[in-house]
């Protein structure tokens, strides 16, 4: 049930990732010009490559990531989503080390960092339990 429950996360965290990276493509509203003060500082140029960065790893990796959760219930799905989270944490952080600034997305982007590091720890708990009764029942 946990396992059914993280792969859906990934799963609205895929869409999520494809939604605002296709919203960044064509240049408009509040996509239209990359930042001057980011640009050589930040490693990407423009907003189209980190909208392609966001898509990539975060669309395409949640998305294995929920279907291998949908199909299988193993210790490396939980790991998967660990690292995951960890690398959505660490690409929020990047704008705060690298500018010194904090941004309002930044805020969201490490509550659901947050959200997929702890059901991964869940996961992983509650998997040491379940093989751990078993072992003492005999099964």
């Amino acid at each position: 049930m946990l396992t059914k429950l993280v792969a859906a996360f990934n799963l609205a965290m895929s869409l999520g990732a494809f939604y605002m990276g296709i919203s960044m493509l064509p240049f408009m509203g509040v996509f239209v010009e990359f930042p001057s003060e980011w640009a050589g500082v930040m490693p990407f140029s423009s907003w189209s490559a980190l909208a392609m960065y966001g898509m990539i790893v975060f669309g395409i990796g949640n998305a294995v990531v929920a279907v291998y959760g949908f199909m299988k219930k193993t210790r490396v799905f939980f790991v998967a989503n660990l690292g995951l989270g960890i690398l959505l944490s660490l690409s929020a952080a990047l704008p705060i080390v690298l500018l010194g600034e904090w941004y309002l997305p930044l805020v969201f982007f490490f509550f659901l960092s947050f959200t997929q590091m702890t059901l991964s720890i869940v996961g992983f708990t509650a998997r040491g339990i379940h093989r751990n009764t078993e072992k003492t029942q005999g099964v």
